[in-house]
């Protein structure tokens, strides 16, 4: 199960399990939904607790992505793990992804990862 928690206009969506084409790939599309329909989106993926994301999944992060940019918002990632960073390398969307260290740096923006 996801956390989704509002800080100003800014969301964190926190998965709890890996991303896979299932439920918690559906609850973050259902979140996305939402937060798009309220105005510019300013999302941070917390992926802290997630080890494996398929290409489903994959596919889901880029269309939050393209969606947020669209309508005059961003998307970043936090606490990406190696084998995660490792994908995002060999898709070569390490260079569309703003990826942070830390929620707290992907909040204020600064420290980028990638």
């Amino acid at each position: 199960m996801k956390h989704i928690e509002r800080r100003g206009e800014i969301y964190i969506i926190t998965p709890h399990k890996d991303l896979t084409d299932g439920h918690e790939t559906r609850e973050i599309e259902w979140a996305m939904d939402h937060i798009l329909a309220e105005g510019p989106p300013h999302v941070v993926i917390d992926l802290g607790h997630v080890s494996f994301i398929n290409s489903a999944a994959l596919g889901t992060l880029v269309q939050a992505l393209t969606s947020c940019t669209n309508r005059g918002g961003w998307f970043r990632v936090a606490q990406v793990g190696k084998r995660i960073h490792n994908l995002f390398l060999i898709t070569r969307l390490s260079f569309a992804f703003d990826t942070y260290d830390t929620v707290e740096e992907a909040l204020q923006g600064v420290g980028q990862g990638s």
